[in-house]
């Protein structure tokens, strides 16, 4: 044996003994679950990767937020109080974000197998589904969301683990009649659909508006299973109510006495006030006074892209809340009069839920550098200075180069040009419809449209009411969009009618594909 010749021998060696150890493994795991498995280990390995680069988490004003009020005892119900308590665990057990972040690269990897398994069975070749899955998880809009400390990230994988339940049940109602799609499903698909949906409504406080909004759009997809429908989704309201109005209070959290919830309806009144100002009246004026003087209502309403430009100090959110009652007339008067400027703010704060080009510079997409200051939460809550935690509340990464490698691939990902795509989200609700479509295309059932329900009632509840054009309002249906791409390349067909010429034709080839690769064509009755 030459020097030259070594060095393959002992790779073969290796090759050869990692071959003998690993495959007794991989044999033991049953075949229905090698794939899922897999895709879910290779989606953990690319999460520990972002993990890694932005250790223990990216953080956002929101992250300091509920750090303040966790670890100084001001539990307020304007954030998820559920995510509040999981902050506060990873805190007081480990001392760090570390455990929650990690925790939820699991929680991701787990419902992108489950997503896996699900989509094999619209016969997708294994290959475009892995592709799927790591487009998601390498773009920076998407794959770095997940590590952040942020109550909209149980809120997204709500959203996918709903979408994923679907799939499963669709796929089941694909390979019967119609007429005995009312009847079929596995008891746990609906139930990680009802979890998924629970998610979402604990997650963000107007996430039972989303969940309703799926509910509605599931339901004039699959009408005769409205039974099914109505538990789980009215359950998961029905929860969330619950803990707001019973046990949250009862375990001493406070209600937010700010106001935040109405900010969208003072900016409606703002916007109209600087378009047509002539148009209030007197009584109105003195309203709109009492709580912020008539020039900054004018001045900050002339910007319809974001509320923070109005609640600044010059407004005080303190009168608002006393005047809520007299503004709202206000807010009904200026519906009545101009409702084009009110739908007009309206359509300006949720433009990223529907404009396929929206403005490069109107998007709020989060920095992943860290900040002293909590991006600016230390100027009102100076305390946070003085924390035990306050040290560890930035990016300390595991890796140098990984970190360096990361921020230049996310920063790359906020080129001007590449904002609509990347972060807007509405392309991505298209690209999604586009896709169910051509999927109706090719077998001819409605069932289908329930692919597009979540992503429907994600945009939805966008356009309904939302304080400004942040790319995490609509980070939902971007994941969305990227994972149903694999769907393009599903080989389910229509069965043709029996006795035709094409009835044989079509069972061979399901026969010969079943002895594939594992991808078998389902063919559709």
């Amino acid at each position: 044996m030459t020097e030259a010749e070594t060095p393959l021998t002992r790779r073969q060696g290796l090759q050869r003994a990692l071959s003998t150890r690993v495959r007794p493994l991989v044999e033991r795991i049953p075949p229905r679950l090698r794939m899922p498995l897999g895709i879910a280990a290779l989606s953990e390995l690319l999460l520990l990767l972002w993990w890694a680069a932005f250790y223990p988490g990216l953080m956002s004003y929101d992250s300091f937020d509920y750090t303040w009020e966790v670890t100084t005892g001001h539990w307020v119900d304007d954030h998820s109080i559920a995510y509040d308590a999981a902050v506060w665990l990873s805190l007081n057990i480990t001392g760090d974000y570390a455990v929650l972040t990690l925790l939820q690269t699991l929680v991701t990897a787990a419902i992108l197998g489950y997503l896996a398994a699900g989509m094999r069975k619209f016969a997708i070749h294994n290959g475009w589904i892995t592709a799927g899955v790591l487009l998601c998880l390498v773009l920076p809009p998407t794959g770095s969301f997940v590590i952040f400390v942020w109550k909209d990230v149980p809120f997204i994988l709500g959203a996918v683990l709903g979408f994923a339940a679907i799939v499963h049940l669709t796929a089941a109602m694909l390979k019967v009649t119609p007429r005995r799609s009312r009847a079929v499903g596995l008891r746990r698909d609906w139930l990680l659909l009802g979890t998924g949906m629970t998610m979402v409504c604990l997650a963000r406080n107007n996430g039972f508006l989303a969940v309703f909004l799926i509910g509605v759009l599931l339901l004039a997809a699959l009408p005769w299973l409205w039974k099914k429908v109505a538990a789980v989704i009215l359950i998961p309201i029905v929860i969330f109510f619950a803990l707001d109005s019973g046990l949250y209070p009862a375990l001493g959290v406070t209600k937010p006495t700010n106001n935040a919830a109405y900010t969208f309806v003072y900016a409606d009144i703002a916007y109209a006030y600087s378009k047509a100002p002539k148009t209030f009246t007197q009584q109105d004026l003195d309203v709109m006074a009492k709580v912020s003087p008539l020039k900054h209502w004018s001045t900050a309403g002339a910007d319809c892209y974001d509320t923070d430009k109005l609640t600044t100090p010059a407004f005080h959110m303190g009168t608002a809340s006393k005047e809520n009652s007299a503004l709202l007339k206000v807010f009904a008067r200026t519906l009545k009069r101009t409702p084009q400027y009110i739908t007009s703010a309206s359509l300006c704060r949720a433009h990223n839920a529907w404009a396929i080009f929206p403005g490069a510079d109107s998007i709020g997409i989060a920095a992943v550098a860290s900040s002293a200051n909590g991006y600016g939460l230390l100027n009102s809550h100076p305390d946070l200075y003085h924390s035990t935690f306050y040290p560890d509340m930035k990016v300390r990464p595991l890796s140098d180069t990984l970190h360096t490698l990361g921020t230049f691939w996310y920063n790359s990902a906020l080129t001007s040009q590449l904002i609509w795509l990347l972060w807007g989200g509405a392309v991505w609700c298209y690209i999604a419809y586009g896709v169910v479509l051509s999927l109706i295309r090719k077998v001819c059932r409605r069932e289908v449209l329930a692919l597009a329900v979540v992503t429907g009632g994600m945009q939805l509840n966008v356009l309904a009411a939302t304080p400004a054009a942040l790319y995490r309002y609509m980070a939902a249906p971007t994941f969305l969009g990227i994972l149903i791409l694999p769907f393009l390349f599903s080989q389910l067909k229509r069965k043709p009618a029996a006795g035709t010429d094409d009835a044989g034709a079509a069972g061979e080839a399901a026969a010969a594909d079943g002895q594939g690769s594992g991808a078998t064509t389902l063919e559709m009755v």
